[in-house]
């Protein structure tokens, strides 16, 4: 008998929790509201987007790792699913393995032209059960997905840069609302049953979602386990305070310090979701700012102006980058009146309002020095790491393809060069994923100016990025230029 990978029971369990929390209202959907007529049931529709998912991921490498494939055997198992002998226990896991790619093969480009292949149906299905009820059951089935989807790519322990680039493609299909028109009655009356989901059980899916989210971004491995292991503590805290157990004094405010480019602000924005979700913050969005947005040319005006950028962000968090800059003018400078301003705000509403101030690492140790008050606030730091020379190439090829385009085998090779090049050259000015981008604003312009001359200019020709669109980056364009 056929039995799965203890590993995985943990997800399957969770699939099966959410379906059947699910299941009513795409069964409405899908029988009520005449929607996917061809559906046998609301769990077979589960089951084939979920199947269907997988598959995207399969499709996008040349060889599916056996872990990842085994994951997937073990969900067909778990929803007897037909996939011809690729279950077959007289077959080792590398024969199954070999059977199952080879017939996925013979049919990959029946499978990616079918309707129910492109989108995501019962996601689709309940958002429009969710106009009709007021509920939030797409939210749900969107964080099952994802999740589902982020656990195959990592069964084998790493994820591939087909894999990731194909995550963020999915990611955008999943959440790209393109709510399908329903054929029957589109006046249904709200019913009984509607309102199953209760707002602790959306935290939690939305939470999951947002560390998802954190656990895709490119490298920052370090701060991704500091913010996890954060966020662990916050949640036990609160189990302890739902029991009448006495909680440890912490405080909420963070220190990111590290180079330019290396998703300080990106990563305060996930920070200040997750805080919303569970509800220590009760906005949960995020005011940037900077000295200019705090200090005042004139004497009395810091403190105005200070008190005004910190009422912007109640609720959610305040990211100051180049803190350090505040405390730089010594006695006389108004950035010290900006200092205690922001003090005593953060004191008056400690309960609701984050501060996480940012910049290069020593700059930011002499700036948390310069006042008792910052010290004492201010106990957790996080370590933003420069990214390596495979990491930049994978935020290079993400920008590529968000952008549409494609890299030859030998652009891809001159990127990787080049990125190698440039950070064993780097100090403490080098521009991290800043630079990826902008050397790829400099490549699709090196591509517009070699094709705009050709006669002939087909999709091919417009979306390839060839070896000599890739700039050479010298040392002394680099002292003259934004590349860093």
């Amino acid at each position: 008998m056929y039995k799965p990978n203890k590993k995985n029971l943990e997800l399957l369990k969770y699939l099966q929790e959410t379906i059947n929390e699910l299941l009513e209202p795409l069964e409405f959907a899908v029988w009520e509201m005449k929607l996917y007529s061809e559906a046998d049931s609301a769990l077979w529709l589960f089951a084939l987007d979920l199947h269907n998912t997988a598959l995207r991921f399969f499709f996008a490498v040349d060889n599916i790792p056996e872990k990842e494939a085994e994951f997937f055997f073990d969900f067909c198992w778990y929803y007897a699913l037909k996939i011809g002998d690729g279950l077959n226990q007289e077959y080792s896991l590398e024969r199954r393995c070999s059977k199952f790619q080879n017939a996925l093969a013979e049919r990959q480009d029946e499978l990616i032209a079918r309707e129910d292949f492109k989108d995501v149906p019962s996601v689709r299905a309940l958002e429009i059960y969710d106009t009709q009820h007021g509920t939030n059951y797409a939210e749900m089935s969107k964080t099952m997905f994802f999740r589902f989807a982020n656990s195959l790519v990592k069964a084998d322990g790493k994820i591939a840069r087909e894999e990731e680039i194909e995550l963020i493609k999915f990611k955008n299909i999943l959440y790209s609302n393109k709510i399908p028109k329903a054929i029957g009655d589109s006046n249904i009356q709200k019913t009984p049953y509607a309102h199953k989901s209760d707002s602790d059980s959306i935290a939690k899916h939305e939470l999951n979602d947002l560390l998802a989210e954190l656990s895709l971004l490119i490298g920052l491995e370090r701060v991704k386990g500091d913010v996890t292991q954060l966020v662990n503590f916050l949640r036990v805290q609160q189990m302890r305070e739902a029991k009448g157990l006495p909680n440890a004094a912490i405080s909420r405010h963070l220190v990111f310090y590290g180079n330019p480019g290396t998703g300080k602000t990106t990563v305060a924005r996930l920070l200040s979701n997750i805080y919303q979700s569970l509800g220590i913050l009760t906005k949960g969005h995020l005011i940037e700012t900077d000295r200019a947005g705090l200090v005042a040319g004139y004497v009395g005006q810091t403190a105005l102006k200070t008190k005004g950028v910190a009422e912007k962000a109640l609720g959610g968090i305040l990211f100051i980058d180049e803190a350090y800059s505040l405390s730089s003018g010594g006695g006389e400078d108004f950035g010290q009146e900006a200092i205690e301003t922001l003090l005593k705000f953060m004191e008056d509403n400690r309960d609701d309002f984050i501060v996480v101030v940012a910049g290069y690492t020593d700059k930011m140790e002499s700036f948390i020095s310069s006042n008792p008050g910052l010290r004492s606030r201010f106990n957790k730091y996080l370590n933003f790491e420069d990214y390596n020379p495979q990491q930049l190439g994978q935020i290079f090829e993400l920008f590529c393809t968000k952008a549409g385009f494609q890299l030859s085998d030998k652009a891809t090779q001159k990127v990787e060069e080049l990125f190698t090049s440039l950070f064993e050259k780097r100090d403490e000015t080098f521009g991290n994923g800043r630079l990826a981008r902008n050397i790829f604003e400099v490549t699709i312009n090196n591509q517009a100016n070699r094709i705009i001359t050709l006669s002939n200019i087909d999709d091919r020709i417009l979306s390839l990025i060839e070896d000599s669109d890739i700039p050479v980056i010298t040392e002394a364009v680099m002292e003259k230029s934004s590349f860093i």
